[in-house]
């Protein structure tokens, strides 16, 4: 009686050993990864080319008001430039009247004399003496070249230099660097006659252009 007990406990000892077994190997089945499937890569490169923008504003007309010959007068304009340009920009002028800039309203061929017209290759500007047209770029938030145009502050600075307007574009600001918003580069026109200029109204017009640099 005493053997049959031992073998029953035996039987039971090897059954429930075996059972475990049975569990532990079910659960190293289930998490073991016999899959080893082939994988591949492919990258894929983005690429978008922004447009340059640009765009000027140079404000209203500008009256330079009553000149009494002998006493110069003056009055300024401001150029304004937004642009997503990389390499920044450069601004121009040119006279409109290939003759000069200013007519008499009531006869043409009289006009008011323009100072010497500015070239940037050999920079000519100087400190404004006797009459004639002329203009400066006085400021800038973007960049002023003082070697060009003196190291005046205000349209009405002394150390301002000036020169006459061109008869083509040519260039009297230029920016070469980008700049995330608007810019303005400010400009002087100071003009003077002689005692024997005929009395009226005179008119004339300069056209500005702004030029991105790549």
């Amino acid at each position: 009686m005493q053997n049959k007990n031992k073998s029953r406990r035996k039987n039971r000892v090897i059954f429930l050993l075996g059972s475990l077994l049975l569990v532990a190997g079910f659960f190293l089945f289930q998490t073991a990864d016999f899959s080893q499937g082939a994988t591949a890569t492919d990258q894929v490169n983005l690429s978008v080319t922004v447009a340059e923008t640009i765009s000027l504003d140079c404000g209203a007309d500008v009256d330079l008001g009553t000149l009494t010959p002998g006493t110069p007068v003056s009055a300024s304009s401001v150029c304004t430039t937004a642009t997503n340009a990389n390499g920044g920009y450069d601004v121009s002028v040119k006279r409109d009247d290939a003759d000069t800039t200013m007519d008499h309203s009531a006869d043409a061929s009289t006009n008011i004399t323009d100072k010497t017209a500015w070239n940037r290759t050999t920079p000519n500007a100087a400190v404004y003496a006797s009459s004639g047209l002329a203009f400066s770029v006085f400021a800038s938030t973007a960049t002023k070249n003082t070697t060009w145009w003196g190291t005046g502050t205000s349209c009405h600075d002394a150390s301002n230099l000036y020169a006459g307007f061109p008869t083509a574009y040519t260039n009297i600001m230029e920016h070469a660097t980008y700049s995330s918003g608007s810019t303005t580069t400010s400009i002087c026109y100071r003009v003077d006659v002689p005692a024997t200029q005929k009395s009226g109204s005179y008119t004339g017009s300069v056209t500005y252009q702004v030029t991105s640099k790549p």
